[in-house]
């Protein structure tokens, strides 16, 4: 594939992830909101878990991309060459599907835990890599650029999980109100958890847009 097909690609990959969070974070309005029915507000927590696997696709497909032109020129060519990085990044985004599928099984709960520990390995990958291109280890060159882009990318990666953890209360509080036994203290945690996620969420929107800023204008090459 051409460099700008790939160019194209990673630019619509960013573009559908942050339009959808943009979704995502304005339905999570309804979910607290005690004025609607609770038949909405449910309706409106299936959407935003469905939804939201819209950017955690994303994710793992602007990983591809980015690699996908990285790897054409701006990073060290290894003997077995990048090959294999596609289809384990794939097999990743095939794990991240099974995990929603399956969340309510035990089967669902040990791949969370898998993808969870996969995705704290990868942002090491990540950090170490963006020093290598800071610093100019081995065959690495100096590509502050580059090294930015994974820095943020890294960055982004785990304020989802820090997210994924802020949210474990969510599935019990929200049950009440599904099940129409909410009172206002649920209410009221229900609200302040939602609250609280939109900080990370927040910074991940600035921490994206930075880092296309990053691919698009290359500075201090």
């Amino acid at each position: 594939m051409s460099h700008e097909l790939w160019v194209l690609a990673h630019i619509l990959v960013i573009a559908y992830w942050l339009g959808t969070d943009l979704a995502v974070y304005y339905i999570s309005g309804a979910i607290v909101d005690e004025t609607k029915p609770t038949s909405v507000r449910v309706y409106a927590a299936k959407a935003m878990l469905l939804l939201d696997m819209v950017p955690r696709t994303a994710l793992i497909l602007t990983l591809l991309t980015g690699l996908g032109l990285a790897t054409r020129g701006w990073l060290p060519h290894p003997a077995v060459g990048w090959w294999w990085l596609w289809p384990a990044l794939l097999a990743w985004l095939a794990l991240t599907w099974a995990v929603f599928h399956l969340e309510h099984s035990p089967l669902g709960a040990f791949l969370a835990k898998v993808d969870f520990g996969l995705r704290i390995l990868i942002i090491l990958t990540l950090l170490i890599t963006t020093l290598a291109l800071s610093l100019g280890w081995g065959q690495f060159a100096v590509l502050p650029w580059l090294a930015a882009k994974l820095g943020i990318m890294a960055l982004i990666m785990f304020l989802g999980l820090v997210i994924r953890v802020q949210l474990k209360p969510f599935g019990p509080l929200f049950a009440r109100v599904a099940q129409g036994n909410s009172d206002p203290t649920t209410e009221r945690n229900l609200r302040r958890l939602i609250a609280q996620v939109k900080v990370p969420v927040w910074v991940i929107w600035i921490s994206l847009v930075l880092a296309a800023a990053m691919g698009k204008l290359q500075p201090g090459m």
